[in-house]
């Protein structure tokens, strides 16, 4: 399955790595390239923009740090929705609002593009196992 991870800090690093491990294609994006070092070197490809991440994958997920971060990075300009198109998957691991993720509910139904609002919890200590 190819897999994209956008937002590789404490927690979704872990994350992206566990799926990255489990055997999938990965293309990562973060605002800190350094913080996918060891995606890359595991063999994930990097993505210069979130539409890029969308563009080359099945399914996409976010961790990111709040709703204005969940809205750039999924509805801004070079974003995840101007890279999806009918049948693919949208996971919002964030922490953001109930508001948010209708906006970009309603902007994926538009386009085909299943959304999931799926927030974590259980710290970077969850995250990594």
């Amino acid at each position: 399955m190819k897999v994209g991870f956008i937002g590789l800090g404490t927690m979704g690093g872990s994350m992206a790595y566990n799926a990255l491990d489990g055997g999938n294609e990965m293309v990562v994006h973060d605002i800190n390239p350094v913080s996918a070092t060891r995606h890359l070197e595991a063999g994930a490809k990097w993505a210069d923009t979130p539409r890029e991440v969308a563009e080359q994958s099945e399914i996409v997920f976010t961790s990111l740090p709040g709703p204005t971060e969940v809205e750039a990075v999924a509805l801004g300009e070079a974003g995840i929705m101007e890279g999806m198109s009918a049948g693919k998957v949208y996971f919002d691991l964030s922490t953001s609002t109930p508001g948010m993720i209708r906006k970009i509910h309603a902007e994926a139904a538009a386009r085909g593009i299943d959304v999931l609002d799926a927030p974590v919890s259980g710290g970077p200590r969850g995250a990594a196992s």
